[in-house]
Protein backbone atom coordinates (compact mmCIF):
# COMPACT_ATOMS: atom_id res chain seq x y z
CA UNK A 1 0.00 0.00 0.00
CA UNK A 2 1.27 3.37 -1.27
CA UNK A 3 0.91 6.12 1.26
CA UNK A 4 1.96 9.57 1.40
CA UNK A 5 4.75 10.74 3.47
CA UNK A 6 5.93 14.13 2.74
CA UNK A 7 6.57 17.09 0.08
CA UNK A 8 9.67 17.67 -1.77
CA UNK A 9 9.62 21.34 -1.73
CA UNK A 10 5.59 22.07 -1.25
CA UNK A 11 5.36 22.36 -5.26
CA UNK A 12 2.26 21.79 -7.28
CA UNK A 13 0.99 22.67 -10.53
CA UNK A 14 -1.22 22.52 -13.36
CA UNK A 15 0.72 23.41 -16.48
CA UNK A 16 1.94 22.64 -20.25
CA UNK A 17 5.26 20.93 -20.25
CA UNK A 18 8.20 22.93 -20.87
CA UNK A 19 10.35 21.44 -23.86
CA UNK A 20 12.11 18.10 -23.41
CA UNK A 21 11.92 17.91 -19.49
CA UNK A 22 15.17 15.62 -18.03
CA UNK A 23 15.02 14.12 -14.11
CA UNK A 24 18.61 12.92 -13.26
CA UNK A 25 19.00 9.91 -11.21
CA UNK A 26 19.46 12.19 -7.79
CA UNK A 27 15.61 12.34 -7.60
CA UNK A 28 14.44 10.66 -4.09
CA UNK A 29 10.77 11.65 -4.75
CA UNK A 30 8.20 10.67 -6.81
CA UNK A 31 6.24 13.01 -9.39
CA UNK A 32 2.36 12.65 -9.94
CA UNK A 33 0.70 13.02 -13.12
CA UNK A 34 -2.78 13.27 -14.15
CA UNK A 35 -2.83 14.13 -17.89
CA UNK A 36 -5.71 16.31 -19.00
CA UNK A 37 -5.33 17.08 -22.55
CA UNK A 38 -2.39 16.56 -25.45
CA UNK A 39 0.73 14.25 -26.52
CA UNK A 40 3.31 13.30 -24.18
CA UNK A 41 5.61 10.80 -23.43
CA UNK A 42 7.82 9.28 -20.74
CA UNK A 43 11.14 7.61 -21.35
CA UNK A 44 13.25 5.95 -18.94
CA UNK A 45 16.37 3.46 -19.85
CA UNK A 46 15.34 3.66 -23.29
CA UNK A 47 11.80 2.74 -22.50
CA UNK A 48 9.02 4.99 -23.73
CA UNK A 49 5.50 5.14 -22.73
CA UNK A 50 2.31 7.35 -24.16
CA UNK A 51 0.97 9.53 -21.62
CA UNK A 52 -2.28 8.99 -22.07
CA UNK A 53 -5.61 11.80 -21.29
CA UNK A 54 -7.84 10.98 -18.25
CA UNK A 55 -4.66 8.61 -16.70
CA UNK A 56 -2.52 9.04 -13.74
CA UNK A 57 1.23 8.14 -13.70
CA UNK A 58 3.25 7.82 -10.48
CA UNK A 59 7.52 7.72 -11.67
CA UNK A 60 9.60 5.78 -9.42
CA UNK A 61 12.26 6.91 -7.44
CA UNK A 62 16.07 7.66 -7.99
CA UNK A 63 15.72 7.02 -12.21
CA UNK A 64 16.47 9.28 -15.17
CA UNK A 65 13.67 9.86 -17.17
CA UNK A 66 12.49 12.62 -19.96
CA UNK A 67 9.12 13.71 -20.63
CA UNK A 68 8.23 15.37 -23.63
CA UNK A 69 5.29 16.29 -25.69
CA UNK A 70 4.57 16.85 -29.61
CA UNK A 71 4.65 20.98 -30.21
CA UNK A 72 1.58 20.66 -32.03
CA UNK A 73 -0.47 19.48 -29.24
CA UNK A 74 1.24 20.44 -26.39
CA UNK A 75 0.98 18.25 -22.93
CA UNK A 76 -1.26 19.69 -20.46
CA UNK A 77 -1.09 17.84 -17.09
CA UNK A 78 -1.31 18.38 -13.31
CA UNK A 79 1.60 17.18 -11.44
CA UNK A 80 3.44 17.30 -8.07
CA UNK A 81 6.50 15.98 -6.23
CA UNK A 82 6.60 14.32 -3.37
CA UNK A 83 8.17 11.59 -0.71
CA UNK A 84 6.03 8.57 -0.30
CA UNK A 85 6.15 5.24 1.92
CA UNK A 86 7.35 2.81 0.42
CA UNK A 87 9.18 4.41 -2.44
CA UNK A 88 7.82 4.00 -5.69
CA UNK A 89 9.97 1.41 -7.61
CA UNK A 90 8.24 1.68 -10.86
CA UNK A 91 6.28 3.48 -13.07
CA UNK A 92 2.58 3.75 -12.51
CA UNK A 93 -0.20 4.09 -14.52
CA UNK A 94 -4.20 3.79 -14.04
CA UNK A 95 -6.78 4.80 -16.11
CA UNK A 96 -9.52 7.69 -13.83
CA UNK A 97 -12.74 6.34 -15.10
CA UNK A 98 -15.57 8.96 -14.98
CA UNK A 99 -17.96 7.94 -12.03
CA UNK A 100 -15.57 6.15 -9.76
CA UNK A 101 -13.96 7.28 -6.27
CA UNK A 102 -10.68 8.10 -7.97
CA UNK A 103 -12.50 10.46 -10.48
CA UNK A 104 -13.59 12.15 -7.56
CA UNK A 105 -10.25 12.06 -5.65
CA UNK A 106 -8.37 13.65 -8.97
CA UNK A 107 -11.49 16.39 -8.72
CA UNK A 108 -10.60 17.01 -5.57
CA UNK A 109 -6.93 17.30 -6.21
CA UNK A 110 -7.22 19.83 -9.25
CA UNK A 111 -9.31 21.92 -7.25
CA UNK A 112 -6.73 22.31 -4.81
CA UNK A 113 -3.18 22.47 -6.66
CA UNK A 114 -3.00 25.55 -5.66
CA UNK A 115 -4.42 25.58 -2.10
CA UNK A 116 -2.82 25.46 1.85
CA UNK A 117 -0.41 22.86 1.90
CA UNK A 118 -2.35 20.83 4.56
CA UNK A 119 -4.95 20.93 2.32
CA UNK A 120 -3.14 20.03 -0.82
CA UNK A 121 -1.53 16.81 1.09
CA UNK A 122 -4.98 15.19 1.87
CA UNK A 123 -6.04 15.72 -1.47
CA UNK A 124 -3.14 13.92 -2.54
CA UNK A 125 -3.24 11.64 -0.10
CA UNK A 126 -6.81 10.87 -1.03
CA UNK A 127 -5.91 10.29 -4.39
CA UNK A 128 -2.81 7.48 -3.36
CA UNK A 129 -5.52 5.60 -1.33
CA UNK A 130 -7.70 5.64 -3.97
CA UNK A 131 -5.11 3.51 -5.56
CA UNK A 132 -5.32 0.74 -3.77
CA UNK A 133 -9.17 0.19 -3.66
CA UNK A 134 -10.73 -2.07 -6.24
CA UNK A 135 -12.18 -0.50 -8.93
CA UNK A 136 -15.85 0.63 -8.66
CA UNK A 137 -18.27 2.63 -10.76
CA UNK A 138 -21.02 3.51 -7.68
CA UNK A 139 -21.33 7.17 -6.96
CA UNK A 140 -20.59 8.89 -4.21
CA UNK A 141 -24.38 9.98 -4.22
CA UNK A 142 -25.40 5.92 -4.85
CA UNK A 143 -22.68 5.10 -1.74
CA UNK A 144 -24.78 7.68 0.16
CA UNK A 145 -28.22 5.99 -0.74
CA UNK A 146 -26.84 2.22 0.05
CA UNK A 147 -25.40 3.00 3.46
CA UNK A 148 -29.48 5.33 4.21
CA UNK A 149 -31.37 2.51 3.07
CA UNK A 150 -28.98 0.24 5.37
CA UNK A 151 -29.65 1.77 8.55
CA UNK A 152 -32.01 -0.38 10.35
CA UNK A 153 -32.04 1.60 13.56
CA UNK A 154 -32.45 4.64 11.82
CA UNK A 155 -30.35 6.60 14.06
CA UNK A 156 -27.90 9.16 11.45
CA UNK A 157 -25.97 11.96 11.37
CA UNK A 158 -23.77 13.67 8.48
CA UNK A 159 -20.62 13.80 10.45
CA UNK A 160 -20.80 9.86 10.40
CA UNK A 161 -21.78 9.64 6.99
CA UNK A 162 -18.71 11.94 5.55
CA UNK A 163 -16.50 10.04 7.55
CA UNK A 164 -17.68 6.56 6.11
CA UNK A 165 -17.59 7.45 2.72
CA UNK A 166 -14.37 9.84 3.71
CA UNK A 167 -16.32 13.11 1.79
CA UNK A 168 -16.90 16.07 3.22
CA UNK A 169 -20.72 17.23 4.08
CA UNK A 170 -20.89 19.38 1.63
CA UNK A 171 -19.78 17.10 -1.07
CA UNK A 172 -21.81 14.42 -0.26
CA UNK A 173 -25.00 16.77 0.20
CA UNK A 174 -23.81 18.48 -4.01
CA UNK A 175 -23.81 14.96 -5.50
CA UNK A 176 -26.96 13.87 -3.63
CA UNK A 177 -29.01 16.38 -4.59
CA UNK A 178 -27.44 16.45 -8.28
CA UNK A 179 -28.41 12.86 -8.28
CA UNK A 180 -31.40 12.51 -6.38
CA UNK A 181 -33.07 16.09 -6.38
CA UNK A 182 -33.36 15.76 -2.18
CA UNK A 183 -30.44 16.19 0.23
CA UNK A 184 -29.35 13.30 2.49
CA UNK A 185 -31.09 14.26 5.40
CA UNK A 186 -34.75 15.14 3.22
CA UNK A 187 -33.85 11.15 1.90
CA UNK A 188 -33.65 9.98 5.10
CA UNK A 189 -36.61 11.83 6.89
CA UNK A 190 -38.70 9.95 3.56
CA UNK A 191 -37.42 6.72 5.02
CA UNK A 192 -38.27 7.23 8.49
CA UNK A 193 -41.29 8.90 7.90
CA UNK A 194 -42.07 5.76 5.77
CA UNK A 195 -41.18 3.37 8.45
CA UNK A 196 -43.48 5.45 11.43
CA UNK A 197 -46.47 4.81 8.70
CA UNK A 198 -45.67 1.22 8.79
CA UNK A 199 -45.00 1.20 12.23
CA UNK A 200 -48.90 2.61 13.19
CA UNK A 201 -50.08 0.77 10.45
CA UNK A 202 -49.39 -2.64 13.03
CA UNK A 203 -51.00 -1.24 15.70
CA UNK A 204 -47.67 0.23 17.52
CA UNK A 205 -48.67 3.35 19.63
CA UNK A 206 -47.23 6.91 19.29
CA UNK A 207 -44.64 6.86 21.64
CA UNK A 208 -43.64 3.69 20.65
CA UNK A 209 -42.58 4.90 17.38
CA UNK A 210 -41.42 7.61 18.38
CA UNK A 211 -38.62 5.83 21.03
CA UNK A 212 -37.60 3.34 17.59
CA UNK A 213 -37.39 5.50 15.69
CA UNK A 214 -35.13 7.63 17.46
CA UNK A 215 -37.32 11.00 17.77
CA UNK A 216 -36.14 13.01 21.28
CA UNK A 217 -40.11 12.87 22.20
CA UNK A 218 -43.25 11.64 21.21
CA UNK A 219 -44.28 15.59 20.71
CA UNK A 220 -41.19 15.89 18.28
CA UNK A 221 -42.20 12.52 16.34
CA UNK A 222 -45.84 13.85 15.97
CA UNK A 223 -45.16 17.24 14.63
CA UNK A 224 -42.50 15.85 12.15
CA UNK A 225 -44.88 13.05 11.16
CA UNK A 226 -47.34 15.88 10.41
CA UNK A 227 -45.38 17.83 8.70
CA UNK A 228 -44.59 15.56 6.21
CA UNK A 229 -47.89 13.77 6.02
CA UNK A 230 -50.17 16.78 6.46
CA UNK A 231 -51.93 14.80 9.42
CA UNK A 232 -50.82 13.89 13.09
CA UNK A 233 -50.42 10.43 14.06
CA UNK A 234 -53.21 9.71 16.19
CA UNK A 235 -55.40 11.17 13.52
CA UNK A 236 -53.93 9.40 10.69
CA UNK A 237 -53.60 6.29 12.34
CA UNK A 238 -57.11 6.53 13.10
CA UNK A 239 -58.39 7.18 9.69
CA UNK A 240 -56.23 3.75 8.79
CA UNK A 241 -57.56 1.44 11.33
CA UNK A 242 -61.11 2.58 9.83
CA UNK A 243 -60.31 2.12 6.42
CA UNK A 244 -58.61 -1.06 7.74
CA UNK A 245 -62.33 -2.14 9.32
CA UNK A 246 -64.40 -0.94 6.34
CA UNK A 247 -61.99 -3.73 4.13
CA UNK A 248 -62.45 -6.95 6.11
Amino acid sequence: MITFQRFHNLFAAEAYTHENWMYTECLGYSRLYYIVDGEGYYEEDGRVTRFKKNHLYLTPVKRTYSLYDNPQNKLLHTFSHFYTTPAVTRLMEVEVVPGTILADAVGLYRKYISADATTLARAIHFVLSCLDQPPTTQTVAERARAYLDGLDDFSFDMATLAHTLGYSREHITRSFLDSYQVTPKQYFNQLRMNAALHQLLQGKKVAEVAESLHFSSPYAFSNAYKLHFGKPPKKHSSLLALKGSALK
